[in-house]
């Protein structure tokens, strides 16, 4: 059974500073403890516990967490059911602002910790679908919810995000994928290049994304977290997390 969504929490005891952190699902932020800064454009946007940062599967974010009095927590909710085409239509018809920063009504808010609260392991797929749907349809509202969804379809790239998310240690191959996907190995670049990306970079994403998680988790030991995340090499791994994220793990590390 395919969620509709999935929540995942990140917390710190030190300000936390990431550049290019991708967002591989149409996700919103919500703060519970401590302060967010966005670097965004020639911006920078604050996040606290009243506001929410949306944000499209595909972009790279750039920011800090601040912990206040104990320690930054924060909720991730990635969206992995699209909404309908007219839900998305009524959205951009409202006149509202496109920033990322987004402060909801009481309501909204209200709508959107019962989602947080669901147990939806046990619930089924079309239950799943009406209370997603439900949110959905107050963020169209407020016109909200076209900044996160494009479209009401899924995008190429995010399903073979999803694909490489299952199992982000397996060593996946182009030729696998795309049998994977029913296309030859030239039809799955191709559309990979029509969304401005390539197969190696999602995959790279894919597996940083997954050694923070693993980090957040409690797993502090480098090369354990290399071979988790499919790198058979600790210096290769650390190379690509300072090269993907600008700290290197044990900075990060020392930050949880």
């Amino acid at each position: 059974m395919r969620p509709a969504f999935k929540v995942s929490h990140v917390y710190g005891v030190q300000t936390q500073r990431l550049r290019n952190v991708a967002i591989l699902a149409p996700s919103l932020f919500k703060i519970r403890s401590g302060r967010k800064r966005l670097f965004w454009q020639d911006d920078v946007l604050e996040f606290e516990a009243s506001t929410l940062l949306l944000t499209k599967a595909g972009q790279q974010l750039t920011f800090e967490n601040e912990p206040t009095k104990a320690r930054f927590l924060s909720v991730q909710m990635s969206f992995l059911l699209p909404p309908p085409e007219a839900m998305i239509q009524l959205s951009m018809a409202v006149d509202g602002e496109w920033s990322p920063r987004f402060k909801p009504s009481r309501a909204l808010m209200e709508s959107l910790d019962f989602l947080l609260g669901l147990d939806i392991d046990g619930l089924s797929e079309t239950a799943q679908a009406y209370w997603i749907n439900g949110f959905y349809q107050q963020m169209a509202e407020v016109g909200k919810l076209h900044l996160l969804f494009d479209g009401h379809s899924v995008p190429f790239a995010q399903k073979v995000t999803e694909l490489m998310q299952q199992a982000p240690w397996q060593d996946y191959q182009l030729d696998q994928v795309a049998a994977h996907f029913s296309m030859s190995r030239a039809t799955l670049n191709r559309r990979l290049k029509e969304e401005n990306t390539q197969f190696r970079t999602l995959l790279t994403r894919v597996r940083m994304n997954h050694a923070i998680s693993l980090m957040q988790q409690g797993y502090n030991q480098q090369i354990d977290i290399a071979v988790r995340c499919g790198y058979q090499s600790q210096e290769r791994f650390s190379q690509r997390f300072y090269k993907s994220f600008g700290v290197t793990p044990s900075q990060y590390i020392r930050t949880l």
